[in-house]
């Protein structure tokens, strides 16, 4: 199979533009997402373009929050810089409003977190946080006398995040 290296190089600069202008960390669902919602690029085409990324130093895994994300290194950037007149502006306008428009679908699974852990015989610790764009906007800690009302807090922080952070905010301000 003949491989257009042209291609593979334009996919490659669209995967590094896509994390510059959400200007944080993704996991590859999130880069991948965008992509295929976007372009006509295969998940696996995405995957391997991202192994290959990594490999070549122009972006870097971190752990955070449990999950690895990819983040641009300097080399990434520079070599962004140098050819970012290589992606086509329809391509660039087309991610920069799909961005802009989906911010929240893309960032929904990673800003939400609800864990817990048992301290004592009948005792659980239950630690809920938002964040947004790697700063934490809240985070909360509570005690759970069983595991049944641990995992419900759990779920219903992440059901209703939203509703629950305004809703303290209020009380607060």
């Amino acid at each position: 199979m003949l491989f257009n290296s042209e291609q593979q190089a334009e996919d490659k600069l669209i995967i590094l533009y896509v994390l510059k202008k959400i200007k944080t960390s993704l996991t590859r669902e999130q880069v991948a997402l965008v992509i295929i919602e976007n372009l006509q690029i295969s998940y696996f085409d995405i995957q391997l373009y991202v192994d290959d990324l990594i490999k070549d130093e122009f972006l870097s895994t971190l752990e955070y929050d449990g999950k690895s994300v990819l983040s641009l290194t300097p080399m990434g950037k520079e070599t962004l810089k140098v050819f970012h007149d290589k992606i086509p502006v329809y391509i660039m306008d087309m991610i920069d409003l799909y961005l802009k428009e989906n911010r929240d679908k893309i960032f929904k699974e990673v800003k939400v977190t609800a864990n817990y852990q048992k301290k004592g015989e009948s005792d659980y610790i239950v630690e809920l946080k938002l964040h947004e764009n790697n700063v934490v906007l809240m985070e909360i800690s509570l005690s759970a006398p069983t595991l049944k009302l641990a995992l419900d807090i759990c779920n219903r922080w992440k059901e209703n995040t939203q509703e629950l952070y305004t809703s303290v905010l209020k009380v607060l301000t």
